[in-house]
């Protein structure tokens, strides 16, 4: 959460005595400041600053308040900055508007001191709030995606890559699948903790041999798989038999662990379940003839 010297606030009057009188206050708490005298320095400071908050003032020449803050709040870039409105003007069809263009609070000329600390304040703690939500939310998002043991990809994330493929009928895309085989006694052997210890493993040696724009992902138990984009089944045969032959000569699991590999190419008529059903198929034929090259369905 930011503090109060990391807060950047624009003020933006024509009058200097009321910016010097604001900036004497907010100085006080320690606040970055920076000043415009009207609309279009306003503007051009927020392109080129980083700001947190503004304090405008409504009766300016050229352009008044409700303009540049309409020119703001229609701009992406912009448009999330909060807009205290400093105004003498007290009539309620006035402070009705500066709300409904997108302004976030008001103050009355001439301000209170601690009114206009306080106010500010509750503007920045608003800001720094709801960027812990967003923190907290896209963390949320990332563990929803992620196997939580080997913090690879999940089926989840997996299975969306090959929906969107579908949908969009993009054409050369694939999903190797890797499945280990009687893993079931690797854990009878060396009990689950050194068993996930050698899933983790497999799990570092295939990210580290899998092409670079890949998406690589644990589906289940001992089920992996990768996703590649545009690519021939000439070089998908290629870019599966290295990756088996990287797996297989890795130190620490090569005397431990067989695995199946088989290849399909993503095509638009396809679906999740008659995917999945080639790949058993091809696990279920390379595994009745004891075969250790990859499987590749086109």
């Amino acid at each position: 959460m930011k503090t109060n010297n990391n807060f950047h606030i624009l003020i933006v009057d024509d009058e200097k005595l009321n910016i010097e009188l604001a900036a004497a206050y907010l100085k006080e708490e320690g606040y970055q400041l920076s000043f415009a005298l009207n609309g279009d320095s306003a503007i051009l400071s927020v392109k080129n600053k980083d700001i947190d908050l503004i304090l405008l003032d409504i009766n300016m020449p050229k352009q008044d308040g409700f303009e540049v803050c309409e020119i703001l709040k229609s701009q992406p870039k912009t448009e999330h900055i909060p807009i205290i409105f400093l105004t003498a003007q007290t009539d309620i069809d006035y402070i009705s508007k500066a709300f409904h263009i997108g302004g976030a609070d008001y103050i009355n000329k001439p301000f209170n001191g601690i009114e206009l600390k306080i106010r500010v304040k509750t503007q920045l703690q608003n800001i720094s709030y709801l960027q812990e939500i967003k923190n907290k939310q896209s963390k949320l998002a990332q563990l929803s995606i992620t196997d939580n043991l080997t913090k690879l990809h999940n089926s989840l994330y997996f299975d969306s890559l090959i929906k969107i493929s579908i949908d969009k009928k993009e054409k050369h895309n694939w999903a190797i699948y890797f499945q280990l085989d009687r893993f079931d006694k690797i854990n009878q052997l060396y009990g689950f903790y050194a068993a996930n210890k050698i899933i983790k493993q497999f799990s570092k040696v295939l990210l580290e041999s899998s092409p670079q724009n890949s998406t690589v992902a644990r589906m289940y138990g001992t089920s992996f798989a990768v996703f590649v984009k545009g690519s021939r089944k000439d070089s998908i045969e290629h870019i599966a038999k290295s990756i088996g032959t990287k797996l297989r000569n890795d130190s620490k699991t090569k005397k431990l662990i067989n695995f199946y590999t088989v290849a399909v190419q993503i095509d638009s008529d396809l679906t999740l379940p008659t995917i999945y059903k080639k790949v058993q198929n091809g696990m279920a034929l390379l595994k009745d003839n004891g075969s250790i090259l990859p499987l590749i369905i086109k």
